[in-house]
């Protein structure tokens, strides 16, 4: 066993609870990001059900395919803003990203279970797959934009 003086072992208990302070800022930050992703997704919704609804009713599919292809280039700005100066983001933040893509995919449940196959193979599909094609493009874009700043510096 060896002896340490009692300044040392207070310094190393000092620098112990700086390193979880700085843990603990980097969790707190995560549920900030992850709180605001949950909201941009509800905001998203409220948004594109709308312009789903006046596109499709104005234009037919073609509005809604419009309006996919909107949802996709939305959730990827989105989440490249969540997840930008993260190299790993695309693996790491799975967190900020299932609450952006939230309110969608339990939107998806009932509509599963109530609607008629035709339209859940339409709208419910493409809502799957713009909304988290285009959060895990946006993650990825980060991570690349991340490494290349890495890379730089």
């Amino acid at each position: 066993m060896r002896f340490t003086s009692p300044t040392l072992q207070g310094y190393r208990y000092h620098q112990n609870d700086r390193n979880n302070g700085k843990e603990h800022h980097h969790q707190r930050c995560k549920m900030t990001k992850a709180l605001i992703a949950f909201f941009l997704g509800l905001f998203s919704f409220l948004l594109f059900m709308s312009i789903g609804d006046i596109s499709l009713y104005y234009l037919g599919n073609v509005g809604l395919a419009a309006t996919f292809i909107l949802m996709g280039a939305h959730f990827s700005i989105c989440q490249s803003f969540l997840s930008r100066g993260n190299p790993a983001a695309f693996l790491k933040d799975w967190p900020i990203m299932l609450a952006l893509d939230a309110v969608f995919l339990l939107v998806l449940i009932p509509m599963v279970l109530s609607e008629r196959l035709e339209v859940v193979l339409v709208q419910g599909l493409g809502i799957l797959l713009f909304c988290c094609g285009g959060t895990l493009g946006g993650a990825f874009a980060a991570s690349k934009a991340a490494r290349r700043k890495v890379v730089r510096e």
